[in-house]
């Protein structure tokens, strides 16, 4: 009976042995794989923890849409094109939907836009004033009717320019004004932003 007690507690301390062993080796593998003993979280995109997830949205949406210079190079309308798209997601995704948001966006549209003006066909080269004008018109609105009063007015104008281009192009080439389209899809955006809000 004494052997077999003596062989039970032998087996019992092997066996305590080896789990300490096995813990104490995951314990030192989480510490080897973890820099310093902590876990490396994901970062708020996922697994690859690049931490470009909402931190990076929050960050963009604060001081009105990024929209990058004007290269001056090649076709204007590229550039046209990479603005407008830029001023749009900005007002989709940041919930921009109050007159002051609306109308910032658009001073920075127009003010980027008034870059490329010059390598526009001659009757699109005031759509940036037209659209400075609409967002300062935004701005003073005291009602949200005024204000999309304005920005109509805006997208009016644009097409009236359009027109002119057509009228005056014998080959009724649409990529001349095409730049003139996003100009009016950006408004358009706008507009739609605002008229779904609650208010100014």
């Amino acid at each position: 009976m004494n052997s077999l007690h003596a062989v039970t507690r032998r087996v019992v301390i092997a066996l305590v042995l080896c789990f300490g062993i096995a813990a104490a080796g995951s314990a030192f593998a989480q510490t080897a794989g973890g820099g310093g003993g902590h876990a490396s979280p994901a970062g708020p995109s996922g697994p690859s923890g690049s931490g470009q997830g909402m931190g990076a949205t929050a960050a963009s949406c604060s001081g009105g849409p990024t929209l990058l210079p004007s290269s001056r190079l090649g076709d204007p309308t590229d550039d046209v094109k990479n603005l407008s798209e830029a001023t749009q997601t900005y007002i989709r995704t940041c919930g921009c939907a109050t007159a002051d948001c609306i109308a910032d966006a658009l001073d920075k549209y127009a003010q980027a836009l008034a870059q490329v003006a010059s390598r526009l066909p001659p009757r699109l080269q005031n759509a940036p004033d037209i659209i400075a004008t609409a967002a300062r018109r935004v701005r003073v609105a005291r009602t949200k009717k005024e204000a999309l009063s304005a920005l109509s007015d805006a997208i009016a104008a644009i097409h009236k320019d359009i027109e002119l281009v057509q009228a005056e192009d014998p080959s009724n080439d649409p990529h001349r004004t095409r730049s003139a389209d996003f100009m009016v899809e950006t408004l358009n955006v706008a507009s739609l932003s605002l008229e779904k809000a609650g208010g100014l």
